[in-house]
C-alpha cells in the first residue's frame, strides 16, 4: 500500500437516481425509488475510489462487507451526494463510513469493509471460485 492513506480522508461522488436503480425484486416490488441494493453500490463505489490511488501494482482490494442504512427515499431523477470517510486501516483491512445526500437531506448511512491483497492471492480466489 502506498503511503499516505490515513484516517479522515474523503471522497465525493455526484451520481443521479436512474430508472434502473429501483427495487425490482423479482418482480414483487417496483417503487420509482432509489433501492437499498443501489445505495450499498454506491456507498462501496466511492469507498474503492478512496482507496485505488493508494493500492500498488501488484495490490487488488475486494470487498469485505457493507453496511447500510436506508433513511429516506429518494425518487427517480433525484440528485445524489457520496460521499466516503476513511475511518481506519487495520493491517490489509480498510474500513470506510459512507453516507448519501439528496436534496440536502441525508437519505442514507453506513460502512464498507475493503480487504487488500496481493493479485496473485486474488487470482487464486478467482480461480478456485470456477
Amino acid at each position: 500500500m502506498r503511503a499516505g492513506l490515513k484516517a479522515g480522508i474523503t471522497v465525493d461522488m455526484p451520481a443521479k437516481v436512474e430508472k434502473h436503480m429501483r427495487p425490482h425484486l423479482q418482480g414483487l416490488v417496483s417503487h420509482p425509488l432509489y433501492a437499498t441494493w443501489a445505495m450499498a453500490y454506491h456507498m462501496e463505489t466511492v469507498s474503492r475510489m478512496l482507496l485505488a490511488p493508494y493500492l500498488e501494482p501488484h495490490e487488488e482490494a475486494v470487498g469485505g462487507a457493507v453496511l447500510v442504512k436506508h433513511l429516506r427515499p429518494a425518487r427517480i431523477g433525484a440528485p445524489l451526494h457520496v460521499v466516503a470517510r476513511l475511518v481506519r486501516v487495520r493491517g490489509s483491512r480498510v474500513y470506510t463510513r459512507a453516507e448519501v445526500h439528496s436534496r440536502g437531506r441525508k437519505i442514507g448511512e453506513g460502512s464498507v469493509l475493503q480487504v487488500i491483497m496481493t493479485r496473485s492471492r486474488f487470482a487464486k480466489l478467482l480461480q478456485e471460485a470456477r
